[in-house]
């Protein structure tokens, strides 16, 4: 027995299998306190995946879905035949046209950071397998999402980040799935076949679990330059897709440039073309400095101008500026109403020539400020966190 799953940080454990009849033993620094607890939850686990092994398990602060995942990943990395624990999840699917500003990442494998991570206003948390995790923490990590997902209640959106479907993302989504995320984020997306195995793979794991068929969507991030030159099809690939994510830091390191709003330009532009002609939403890249919260502003501002919805963000205090940047200020909105309120009195006039302010107000103009006050209703109605 050499499985050993967690880190010795706070409101994680240790656990460590020992041989049958090993019984379990927990060490904390409070026994009289905590000590009865922890044993109820992990006799439970071990009932639950049905195993007869012994288990060591060393407590620092660890919540109890976090105890339940520590244990169920060091069991089944030992005995690879073992079924996942499934867990009940009462989480109904979201409207695919919700307002998404914002994903905050959030590291798998990190209970630490993980804690509260729903608490923090954004549109979407994106739960990640993917580069965060070290190859040898996946299965761990995958299990303590499914964990998560259970035991929390997300306010909005809650998404989780796999790795390619070639790399272990098929494993990722027959674990998570339990779990009811709203949707799937698949990383380094390059062609429409790409989309169509993830949404095969996710109409066949919804049947085995009983949830409605195409209640899972999908976020491409594209983020290679196969993947940018494909944007249109990978944008139309599949009815589960909402969005279209962008992942500068991969692509620049592909086609060899240096990071800057020049030479970013056309993936954007192409992103942002490929979703509008898809009807589905362009959620922009990270930025990645959390100290520069000018050069933040100055991103969001410039990716709200090309077309973009929303913004990646690695920081929950980054928030703020990113919905600030892609949520109509007061002004826009009062512009806007003043908009519809002209053609509304040149409609009642008979007139078809719309003016305001000694200027003719074109159609799409007045769509676009239609377009902006639904949007601020659904904001309002809370599509969308006001953080």
């Amino acid at each position: 027995m050499s499985g050993r799953v967690g880190i010795e940080e706070k409101g994680d454990c240790l656990v460590e299998p020992v041989p049958a009849g090993g019984g379990l033993d927990v060490i904390t620094k409070n026994e009289l306190l905590l000590g009865p607890g922890l044993r109820v939850v992990a006799e439970e686990t071990l009932k639950a995946l049905g195993i007869s092994v012994g288990v060591r398990l060393t407590d620092f602060g660890a919540l109890d879905y976090v105890i339940a995942a520590r244990i169920e990943a060091a069991l089944r990395a030992e005995d690879a035949s073992a079924s996942p624990i499934t867990l009940p999840v009462d989480r109904e699917a979201s409207d695919r046209h919700r307002p998404r500003r914002s994903r905050l990442y959030a590291p798998g494998n990190r209970p630490r950071l993980l804690t509260g991570i729903e608490v923090h206003g954004a549109d979407c948390v994106l739960l990640d397998l993917e580069d965060s995790v070290p190859p040898s923490e996946k299965l761990s990590a995958r299990i303590l999402v499914k964990h998560l997902l259970a035991a929390t209640r997300f306010e909005g959106e809650v998404w989780v980040r796999i790795n390619p479907l070639d790399v272990c993302g098929s494993e990722d989504v027959r674990e998570i799935l339990i779990g009811r995320p709203h949707g799937v984020c698949l990383p380094k997306a390059e062609s429409a076949d790409d989309i169509e195995r993830l949404a095969r793979l996710l109409t066949e794991r919804e049947t085995e679990l009983g949830l409605p068929s195409g209640s899972t969507w999908i976020m491409p991030i594209l983020e290679t330059a196969k993947g940018i030159l494909h944007a249109e099809e990978i944008a139309g690939a599949d009815p589960r897709i909402v969005a279209l994510a962008f992942g500068a830091e991969d692509y620049t390191r592909d086609v060899g440039a240096l990071r800057s709003l020049r030479s970013l330009l056309f993936a954007r532009s192409a992103i942002v073309a490929a979703a509008a002609a898809a009807g589905v939403q362009a959620s922009d890249t990270v930025f990645s400095d959390i100290e520069d919260d000018e050069g933040l502003a100055e991103e969001c501002v410039a990716a709200r101008e090309l077309g973009f919805d929303g913004k990646g963000s690695i920081n929950p205090r980054q928030l703020p500026t990113i919905h600030a940047a892609f949520s109509p200020s007061p002004e826009e909105l009062e512009q806007a109403h003043r908009v519809v309120a002209a053609a509304r009195e040149a409609e009642a006039a008979g007139s078809g020539a719309v003016a305001l302010d000694g200027k003719m107000i074109d159609r799409p103009v007045l769509e676009r400020a239609r377009q902006m006050i639904r949007y601020a209703d659904l904001l309002r109605a809370g599509g969308g966190s006001d953080a």
